[in-house]
C-alpha cells in the first residue's frame, strides 16, 4: 500500500531551483528520559537563556540534526544498497553524483576540499530551549579512574581528576519546531522517520542508553512559510504551571496565517488526518509493509534527483 501525501505544504517533484516554497512544520516534543549533556563552548554544560525569572538550557538544532542524519543514513543502507553510493561517506562527500541520496537531498550538503558543489537543505531546525528550568547547581561529578578501576594507579598514587557536568534532567523537555521548505513527500517521510527513531543525543551519548524520546504533537502545513519560534512560545505563552500542549495551541492560534492547516493534539487543531497516521506508522516502522514502502518512496526520489542533476551537468 502506498502513501498519500497532503496537497498543501509540499512540492510535487524534486527541483534544484525552488520557484515555490510551501512548507510543513512538525511540532516536536523532545522529552528527556536520562540526564543529558548538551555542551557549548564550555564543555561541562549547555548554553543558557533566561525567560522571565527562569534559566533555560539553549540547544542548537544542529546537535539534533547530526544524530538524525546518521539514523537516516543507516536506514538507507539497510533498505537497499542502491540508495547510497558506496563512495559516499557522511560529511566526507566524493563527487556530486556519488553524494546524491535521500539524506543529502533532505538535509543538504556542501562539497569540501577541492569539490565545488552544494545541495541546499530542505530542513530548518532552529534553536530550542528546555521548557522547564535548567539548574546550574545540579552538577554530576565523575571520577577519572585508572585501568585498575580505582582512583589509584599501580604505584598507589591518588588521582585528583574530577569532571563536573550540568546535565538536563529527566522530567524536562524541549519543544522543537522542525520546518521543511519546498520538500517532497518522501523528504517529509524521511525526516519523520529520523525523528521517531533517534533516541540518543548530546555529548557522551555513547556512554548512555536512550536519553530523549521524540513525539510529534502537531503538524502545520502552509502554501508559504510556517516556521515557529520556541523562544517566542516560552517568553509569551508558557508559564511555569501551564499545560505545554495548551500553550503551544494558544501560540499557533495567535500567529496562524490564513493558508495554514493545523493538525494534532493541540488546542484549536484538527485531529491528525488519515494520511498522517498512515505516514507515521510507516515512518515509525510499525506498519507491516513499512520497509517496502520506505524503499519504494526513497528509490523514486533518488531516481528523480539523479535525473535532474544529470541533466544539469
Amino acid at each position: 500500500m502506498t502513501l498519500t501525501y497532503p496537497d498543501t505544504g509540499l512540492v510535487d517533484s524534486f527541483e534544484i531551483y525552488r520557484t515555490q516554497k510551501p512548507s510543513i512544520t512538525l511540532v516536536v516534543e523532545r522529552e528527556i528520559t536520562e540526564p543529558t549533556l548538551f555542551r557549548n563552548s564550555s564543555n561541562d554544560r549547555a548554553e543558557t537563556q533566561e525567560f522571565g525569572d527562569r534559566l533555560h538550557a539553549q540547544v542548537n538544532g544542529e546537535k539534533f540534526t547530526s544524530k538524525e542524519r546518521l539514523t537516516g543514513l543507516d536506514l538507507l543502507r539497510g533498505l537497499d544498497d542502491d540508495l547510497v553510493d558506496e563512495a559516499y561517506t557522511y560529511n566526507e562527500p566524493a563527487g556530486l553524483l556519488e553524494s546524491v541520496n535521500v539524506g543529502t537531498l533532505t538535509y543538504g550538503l556542501a562539497g569540501t576540499g577541492d569539490q565545488d558543489f552544494a545541495i541546499k537543505s530542505r530542513v530548518i531546525e532552529g534553536y530550542t530551549y528546555t521548557t522547564e528550568e535548567y539548574d546550574l547547581m545540579n552538577k554530576e561529578t565523575r571520577n577519572a579512574v585508572y585501568e585498575s578501576g580505582t582512583m589509584r594507579n599501580d604505584e598507589g598514587e591518588q588521582s585528583e581528576a574530577l569532571f563536573d557536568y550540568v546535565k538536563v534532567q529527566p522530567g524536562n523537555s524541549l519543544v522543537h519546531f522542525v520546518t521543511l521548505e519546498a520538500a517532497t513527500g518522501p523528504m517529509l517521510l524521511y525526516t519523520l522517520h529520523n525523528l521517531l527513531n533517534t533516541g540518543r543525543y548530546g555529548a557522551r551519548e555513547t556512554r548512555t542508553g536512550r536519553n530523549v524520546r521524540n513525539s510529534v504533537l502537531g503538524v502545520v502545513l502552509g502554501e508559504h512559510d510556517t516556521s515557529l519560534s520556541t523562544g517566542e512560545l516560552l517568553m509569551e505563552y508558557h508559564e511555569k504551571d501551564n499545560d505545554l500542549q495548551d500553550s503551544i495551541g494558544a501560540y499557533i492560534d495567535d500567529v496562524r496565517r490564513s493558508d495554514w492547516e493545523v493538525y494534532g493534539d493541540l488546542g484549536g487543531a484538527e485531529p491528525f488526518p488519515d494520511w498522517y497516521e498512515r505516514m507515521r506508522a510507516v515512518a515509525a516502522r510499525e506498519a507491516e509493509d513499512a520497509d517496502e514502502v520506505l524503499a519504494d518512496e526513497f528509490s523514486a526520489l533518488t531516481d528523480a534527483a539523479m535525473a535532474v542533476f544529470g541533466e544539469d551537468d
